[in-house]
């Protein structure tokens, strides 16, 4: 769901997201099975921090914010404060406008989260778009990469299911790989860096 259009001072290489970050018990999983997928052919592997992005962000959220956030929603409730995963998904991200073309996307591909969108996101003027649905970036599908999901061998989803998880602000850049032209789509996917700031934890289930 696309709310806004990018703000004009939004660094076109340079994402900023508001993330669900899992216990790091269930990030450690995630990552041996990003290793699978890496061997079975999917080059995105590693490519993000097995967080769940909730919405692409043209300012970071306060401390306040972020607490406001932090909530459990109607889902996790009825799960007694379990947010699980029981398929794999994409979520088309925003395009960067120097590497891909028109038609072109990049989708973030991992396990899809019974998770419900804290409230207040819509309204918040520093909310530029939504992800729907709501997937931990196990894997990065470059433009065209869909048909290499589609033709490789998934590897078995492990059983994802974790109460313990926090909302905090992201920042996701791709880097130039090689020696490819600037105004060639491999220049801008060859690595990535990535830095999450100051977690904000979901009250506990009592």
């Amino acid at each position: 769901m696309i709310l806004k259009t990018h703000k004009k001072n939004q660094r076109e290489d340079r994402l900023l997201f508001l993330v669900l970050v899992p216990h790091r018990d269930s990030r450690l999983v995630l990552r041996k099975w990003s290793d699978s997928l890496f061997k079975a052919g999917f080059s995105g592997a590693y490519s993000f921090p097995w967080v769940a992005p909730l919405a692409l962000l043209s300012r970071p959220f306060s401390a306040e914010e972020l607490k406001n956030c932090a909530m459990r929603g109607e889902s996790t409730s009825v799960n007694n404060g379990k947010i699980s995963a029981a398929a794999v998904s994409s979520s088309v991200m925003p395009a960067f406008h120097s590497s891909c073309s028109e038609g072109e996307v990049v989708s973030i591909f991992g396990p899809c989260l019974d998770f419900d969108l804290p409230n207040g996101l819509i309204s918040n003027e520093k909310v530029i778009s939504l992800f729907s649905p709501i997937i931990i970036g196990a894997c990065i599908l470059q433009p065209g990469g869909n048909k290499q999901a589609e033709n490789a061998a998934l590897p078995p989803l492990p059983q994802i299911s974790f109460r313990a998880a926090a909302i905090a602000n992201m920042s996701w850049q791709p880097l130039q790989a090689g020696n490819h032209a600037a105004n060639e789509p491999e220049a801008a996917f060859g690595s990535y860096k990535w830095k999450i700031g100051k977690l904000s934890w979901l009250p506990p289930v009592h």
